[in-house]
């Protein structure tokens, strides 16, 4: 980074689209752009809704009140709604659509009002549909570069994942080879891989699956089913509309969970365990490929608790380590795992503190490729260790209670 500015220095003044900002990691990046950038131009938050008046009403009750954002209201005190109102300026908007979802006019006086876009929305499923998990990593991403263009200066930060490289060992170094990388590559030798290939054949793959699905023996089989479901709930499988909507139903659940197996199968041919990781490589590589924009990629391990911002333990949801914790803490004595397996996990505001670094860089100069916000090579955490930590928790707890439960 210029060694002569600071983030601080480089924000004020500067307006910034954050797009996914309603999520766990884009909470904690809003929260701290607030919070340590106050000379900030601006945010414009995307908030999905069907009217401008929802996505105010989404983002004042399930975003700006959540704990995330207590540091602000806490520095701010009563003057804390003023203070965001007078920084953030909410829109609707979905990736998955062209211009983001945004009228012609809107994109154009957002983009060119902008320096950087900040991308961290994404479809996070292990394994969700194809069709799903394409719609949102990769034609999403798109859409995203294509907004981006539209920019007096495109300057694109984007969240992938580190697990991008797939089933593979070793070390993976930032430098590696994005454009045209699978994990399989070493193995499939002279294979070449393209991401519009990948997208185009992923569309006759779910076409494929639709055509199936109107298949005169799948039909029968769906009316079979639908007849069963009816009878188990003790409705009445005779009644033309009840059945219509039961088969219609089974369709529905077959073509999902066909796209789903087709999909994970596409994914673990390549070498990528899931449909998530096969789907966010792909749009980093569409991100990479664009050399006449700024833009560099965030790669983060697992996103869990926070360290200290908005306040150490910090988290939502119940993912990942929460499992393993939350058994153990009641009580649970074994933990299937390899004691040596590395669970590589990232503390929120960690990951939000490089997106922001790397976000200030891009504005002033071109940063890097890609940036791996990780743990396991220079501070690993194996399950032997993680296990053991919780296990001494409970029992340091337990030994607080007059009542605790038997050690």
């Amino acid at each position: 980074m210029t060694a002569s500015l600071s983030p601080t220095e480089i924000f004020n003044g500067r307006k910034i689209f954050l797009i996914g900002g309603t999520g766990f990691l884009g909470k904690v990046t809003l929260s701290m752009l607030l919070h340590r950038f106050p000379g900030v131009g601006g945010i414009y938050v995307t908030v999905r809704a069907r009217s401008k008046e929802e996505s105010e009403t989404r983002f004042w009750n399930n975003v700006i009140n959540t704990p995330p954002f207590d540091p602000v209201r806490e520095r701010y005190a009563a003057a804390f709604e003023d203070f965001v109102r007078d920084k953030v300026v909410i829109v609707g908007g979905d990736i998955a659509e062209d211009n983001l979802g945004f009228g012609e006019e809107e994109a154009e006086a957002i983009a060119k009002d902008i320096d950087v876009v900040i991308n961290s929305a994404g479809n996070v499923t292990f394994n969700p549909t194809l069709e799903s998990g394409l719609r949102t990593n990769v034609v999403g991403t798109q859409n995203v570069i294509a907004f981006t263009k539209r920019m007096k200066r495109p300057c694109l930060v984007h969240i992938s994942t580190c697990f991008v490289a797939g089933d593979r060992s070793g070390a993976v170094w930032e430098d590696d080879q994005v454009i045209g990388y699978f994990p399989r590559k070493n193995e499939l030798k002279g294979v070449e891989f393209s991401v519009q290939k990948e997208i185009a054949d992923c569309a006759k793959m779910s076409e494929r699956a639709r055509e199936e699905a109107k298949d005169a023996m799948r039909v029968a089989q769906f009316r079979e089913l639908a007849r069963k479901r009816l009878n188990e709930e003790l409705r009445d499988a005779e009644d033309p509309d009840a059945l219509g909507l039961a088969v219609a139903r089974e369709r529905k659940v077959w073509i999902r969970n066909r796209l789903t197996e087709l999909g994970v199968e596409r994914a673990k041919f390549w070498g990528w365990p899931n449909i998530y990781t096969y789907t966010k490589s792909l749009g980093e590589q569409l991100v990479a490929a664009e050399t006449k924009i700024v833009r560099g990629i965030v790669r983060p391990s697992i996103v869990e608790s926070a360290n200290s911002y908005p306040f150490p333990g910090w988290n939502e949801g119940f993912t990942t380590t929460a499992p393993i914790i939350f058994m153990t803490l009641k009580g649970q004595r074994q933990i299937p795992a390899n004691p040596k397996l590395i669970l590589d996990i990232t503390p929120v505001d960690q990951v939000a503190a490089v997106m922001l670094a790397v976000a200030a860089q891009a504005c002033v100069e071109e940063p890097k490729l890609v940036y791996q916000a990780a743990t396991g090579d220079s501070n690993p955490n194996d399950m032997e260790r993680i296990v053991g930590l919780v296990g001494l928790f409970r029992r340091q707890e337990e030994m607080k209670k007059e009542d605790g439960l038997r050690l």
